[in-house]
């Protein structure tokens, strides 16, 4: 087959109406076109309103008339001419073919043999095929078209599936757009048209993206056998001192450093990862005035965490989107502490807890604690017996350490809002609905492993008040 007809195929794809006229496939061997349309990718479309004259030989372009024959009574189709009056034209001349893009998504997905569910983004511009694992790693194919057409900037803030990628492949007909950082590959570099239809080249996308050499290295990382079908929000992390225990659909499996590919409890993106788990799983942003660090690399160590948790779990989809508006970023999987990184007593309510903010911004909690001790026994001199006394048990941390405060030590929402009740004796006037003060109730469950409220509220005051003791230092 001549490629110029290849070229013109995908250069359609990027037309709001991507169509071929009866006179341009006139010249594409049929055996070819019938093949596209047993594919589905071409179709037959409503006829063409307007034609070329043949008759008066200037080439000029008008609307098309259908004039009713008087004795057969059918409509025929003609064309306004200044000289002839009314030029008549083949109706087949006006029939035209639409390129299917819902359907050559289709195809590129089954080529490509990608796994998840397919989504349609945006209607007739941007497709989420699916993920596959290529190149040395695992990524996310998107089929975007018009990606160079006026106002296409807006569509990326309507797909911020695709910035939240782990590694996001952009396949285009053959417009690349500018400015993106994700890899966009022309499909009239990748296929070919013959008498089966178009065919993808997969081999030579592998060799065309950029290679991760980070994912290539470690073969230490152990991957979990996730069940068919399997999706984040089944996944079910518990973060250790040492090891990290992960739970789907039944299965379970712990994974120490080692396995992770990680140095060891100093390590960064284990350190992320301890981050999630204190705040169950939803993470602040970086401030743009942080000192400690970048936003840039923050991003790029939420970006390294997707990516190895992608490995070890390789299920479709993006583990950690970003928050949009609020900022920050949030799991799809549920993700905790165990209870040994928490506080290490579980007290038996809230009133058995007592938080100080300290001079220095720390914040002390104690607990009332049941102390079992040996006593000699009143009745026998030589037996002993176990006996229970109150004790109290005090922690102290930063703000940061309870997951209030982002990696600059600059409290959160809720981290000021649990500065404010201790300020004010534990007495807080806000709304019922106030989303600072909900958050910090379920942090505050998580860290204690309490699983009632830590606070009331009285509608006719609009007062919020806590249920352990606050104050000041």
């Amino acid at each position: 087959m001549d490629d110029r007809f290849l070229t013109q195929f995908w250069l359609r794809c990027e037309q709001p109406d991507p169509c071929f006229s009866a006179d341009e496939l006139q010249w594409i061997p049929a055996a070819e076109v019938e093949s596209l349309l047993r594919q589905g990718i071409l179709r037959e479309a409503a006829p063409a309103k307007a034609a070329v004259c043949e008759m008066c030989g200037d080439g000029h372009e008008s609307e098309i008339v259908w004039v009713q024959n008087s004795e057969s009574r059918k409509l025929r189709p003609y064309v306004p001419c200044p000289e002839y009056g009314g030029a008549p034209i083949d109706p087949e001349r006006l029939r035209r073919w639409a390129l299917d893009l819902d359907a050559i998504a289709a195809e590129l997905r089954r080529q490509l043999n990608l796994t998840g569910p397919p989504a349609t983004l945006v209607p007739g511009r941007v497709w989420a095929l699916g993920r596959r694992h290529l190149a040395n790693r695992w990524r996310d194919f998107f089929f975007v078209a018009g990606a160079t057409r006026p106002g296409s900037h807006q569509i990326w803030d309507r797909c911020p599936q695709i910035e939240e990628a782990p590694s996001p492949v952009i396949l285009v007909p053959a417009m690349a757009p500018v400015g993106r950082t994700a890899p966009a590959i022309r499909l009239t570099n990748l296929t070919t048209l013959t008498e089966t239809g178009v065919t993808l080249d997969v081999e030579y996308l592998a060799e065309s993206l950029p290679r991760d050499t980070r994912a290539a290295a470690p073969k230490s990382i152990t991957s979990f056998p996730v069940p068919e079908g399997a999706t984040w929000d089944e996944l079910k992390l518990t973060v250790r001192e040492h090891s990290m225990l992960a739970e789907i659909r039944g299965a379970k499996d712990e994974f120490g450093f080692d396995d992770l590919g990680m140095s060891g409890p100093n390590d960064r993106l284990w350190g992320l990862l301890c981050a999630f788990a204190r705040l169950n799983g939803r993470l602040p942003g970086v401030s743009r005035d942080s000192k400690d660090i970048e936003p840039a690399t923050f991003r790029k160590q939420v970006s390294d965490l997707r990516h190895l948790l992608s490995t070890v779990f390789p299920i479709t989809g993006e583990p950690i989107p970003a928050v949009r508006g609020a900022g920050g970023y949030r799991t799809l999987f549920h993700i905790n502490l165990d209870r040994r990184d928490g506080f290490p007593i579980q007290p038996g309510s809230w009133d058995e807890c007592y938080f100080i903010e300290l001079r220095d911004g720390r914040i002390a909690i104690t607990v009332k604690a049941r102390e079992v001790f040996a006593v000699w026994s009143r009745s026998d001199d030589t037996a002993v017996e176990a006996a229970q006394r109150q004790s109290d048990h005090t922690e102290i941390y930063d703000l940061r350490t309870l997951g209030l405060a982002d990696q600059a030590g600059r409290p959160t929402a809720e981290g000021r809002t649990l500065l404010e009740f201790l300020r004010n004796g534990g007495k807080l006037t806000r709304r019922g609905d106030d989303t600072g003060i909900l958050r910090l109730a379920q942090r505050l469950r998580g860290w204690m492993g309490l699983h009632g409220d830590p606070f009331q509220f009285t509608p006719t005051r609009t007062l919020w008040s806590t249920f352990f003791e606050s104050s000041r230092d």
